[in-house]
């Protein structure tokens, strides 16, 4: 996945991030340190590496909360995760709804029916 972290003046070549730090040299080789939110990436990144245990501490305690991480959970296929974010009944409605299509097609694919379509 990629995304834009924090938006700059001008570029900058990073080192090492550490936290919500990050170390980088600018186009005059001088040494930066810029601070960040990095809650969003590593959002996405424990949910990339499956730790669902970070993941939901995430939810229930980080401000991630709004559409666009309820449309990217939708959309990376991890609608299970999104049904805790969401409290309107019609959108919990289907994400249970993407739920269930995705556990039939896993049960398809694991009776090998899916390769015949």
């Amino acid at each position: 996945d990629n995304g834009i972290i924090r938006t700059l003046d001008l570029p900058i070549y990073m080192a090492q991030v550490k936290g919500n730090t990050v170390y980088c040299l600018d186009r005059e080789c001088k040494t930066r340190v810029l601070s960040i939110d990095s809650t969003e990436f590593k959002f996405k990144l424990a949910l990339v590496n499956r730790k669902y245990d970070e993941v939901l501490h995430m939810v229930r305690n980080a401000k991630l909360v709004g559409q666009a991480i309820i449309a990217y959970l939708q959309k990376k296929g991890y609608p299970e995760v999104a049904l805790h974010f969401v409290k309107d009944e019609r959108t919990r409605s289907e994400l249970g709804l993407d739920i269930w299509c995705l556990s039939c097609h896993k049960a398809l694919h694991d009776l090998g029916l899916m390769s015949k379509y």
